[in-house]
């Protein structure tokens, strides 16, 4: 039973038709001994691709469903060129740079590294990641956050989790609204201007 027909579901962000180009090379070969980690090998490395299930659908159809990394950020580099960055620290470099406007700019050479730990913190805590418009990454192991109503919220080295609940819990009260910067930098301390 010669395979015929491949189904591709679950893309949003990969390129269906690079994924498609590569299974078409199974078309023609028996369906009963063409093995899941065959389908894995041809399109594990297509950018955005986490993993994949395969259904053989007899006699001659395979349904290939697509689970994909998730777009967090976009790094840029010294040379401002910017990168894909995902939940799980992959770097993309081609995809559909419209497409991703409206992710948070993550700046500092070793961010790329460090910004989906950071990210997953954010998320944990119930920081609404939309309303980031940059992120500064610094070698000392400390971040900046740029609102895009401007607002800057400086985090400490350690601990930063604790300053962002902080500052979650005053940031839309009436008597901080005139404040630009939230400064948690120094332990137990913050400064405001």
């Amino acid at each position: 039973m010669p395979i015929k027909f491949i189904q591709i579901d679950g893309t949003l962000n990969s390129n269906k038709l690079e994924i498609r180009n590569k299974l078409n090379e199974l078309k023609g070969r028996n369906i009963i001994f063409v093995g899941h980690n065959k389908f894995k090998e041809l399109v594990g490395k297509v950018d955005f691709v986490k993993e994949i299930k395969v259904k053989k659908i007899y006699p001659d159809t395979i349904k290939v469903t697509v689970t994909e990394f998730k777009p967090i950020g976009l790094f840029v580099d010294k040379n401002n060129i910017k990168f894909l960055l995902t939940d799980e620290g992959k770097i993309i470099t081609n995809y559909e740079s419209n497409k991703f406007e409206s992710l948070p700019l993550v700046y500092g050479e070793e961010s790329k590294k460090k910004f989906h730990i950071f990210y997953k913190s954010l998320e944990n805590i119930g920081f609404e990641t939309n309303l980031i418009k940059k992120l500064n990454y610094f070698d000392i192991n400390r971040w900046d956050i740029i609102l895009k109503n401007g607002k800057v919220i400086k985090l400490p080295t350690t601990k930063y989790e604790n300053s962002l609940k902080k500052f979650l819990t005053i940031f839309n009260k009436i008597e901080f609204s005139d404040f630009q910067v939230f400064d948690f930098r120094i332990k137990g301390e913050l400064i405001l201007r």
